[in-house]
């Protein structure tokens, strides 16, 4: 993990540096070096926390030392970003446990924070594969039932069925990082012969090459702390993710499998070693 400490502190000088006007996912990514798809992930990785929640800290950081120099409280709260006194005080309690009259009364001592570890990880060569894909933009990834079943019925009707060769699932977002109403999802069905599909359904390319593969057992719930354990163990290896979201692979149906049997793959593509 420790090549990726100077990546993500290219992302943390960043993020510090525009406090009042936040930069965009594309650009911390970019200062990081790695691929949009994966960066929540791996920043909540190595904090412990979403960006937006170290924007917060970073914040009160630099409320705490103009309190710690004698400005007032609403001076403090607009030299740090925060556009009321009010919002200032709710994030600052929300981050130091304190009031910022509390904190000044304490002598003004700095207050921190933390981060994680490791799993039970295999690497498969997979060869070229195609899906056939429904996306949904905005909505929470645990509301999918819908969109699958458009996917199924579209595949029911265009006689695709008989080639069916797996179900899986794309979610392009970390679901903690990102506000539910721009989480994007893709429902995906592999099938022997995906044709040309008419709108919205399109085809997606799972790239042939090394992936990391952390099985899943139980509730669908679950799947992301499942997803960001992969993610702990592809920062802990010697290897890079690619440009590809991660994805999961559905093994089981849950109408004839319990809940707390059924098993999902989450895999992420590895860049070429």
């Amino acid at each position: 993990m420790n090549a990726w400490i100077p990546r993500m502190e290219r992302a943390l000088a960043l993020l510090a540096s525009r406090l009042d006007e936040p930069p965009h996912l594309d650009e911390l990514a970019s200062a990081a070096a790695v691929s949009p798809f994966h960066f929540h992930r791996i920043w909540r990785a190595m904090t412990g926390e979403t960006t937006g929640q170290t924007i917060a800290r970073l914040r009160i950081a630099v409320a705490q030392q103009r309190l710690a120099e004698g400005a007032s409280v609403t001076t403090a709260a607009m030299d740090s970003g925060f556009g009321t006194p009010q919002s200032f005080a709710r994030s600052f309690r929300k981050v130091t446990g304190l009031s910022p009259t509390e904190f000044l009364s304490q002598g003004g001592e700095r207050i921190a924070v933390a981060a994680k570890p490791d799993a039970s990880v295999r690497i498969e060569l997979r060869e070229d594969g195609q899906l056939v894909a429904l996306r949904q933009d905005g909505g929470a990834y645990h509301g999918l039932n819908a969109l699958f079943w458009q996917l199924w019925n579209w595949a029911d009707g265009a006689g695709k069925l008989d080639g069916l060769q797996g179900i899986y699932g794309i979610p392009f977002d970390d679901p903690v990082s990102v506000d539910e109403s721009r989480l994007r999802y893709e429902a995906c069905l592999a099938l022997a012969d995906p044709g040309t599909p008419p709108a919205p359904f399109k085809v997606v390319t799972l790239a042939a090459g090394d992936y990391a593969v952390l099985r899943h057992l139980g509730s669908y719930d679950g799947l992301e702390d499942t997803s960001q354990r992969l993610v702990d163990w592809v920062l802990a290896s010697s290897r890079e993710p690619a440009d590809f979201p991660l994805f999961h692979y559905f093994l089981d149906d849950p109408e004839q499998v319990p809940a707390h049997e059924l098993r999902t793959d989450v895999l992420m593509r590895l860049a070429a070693a």
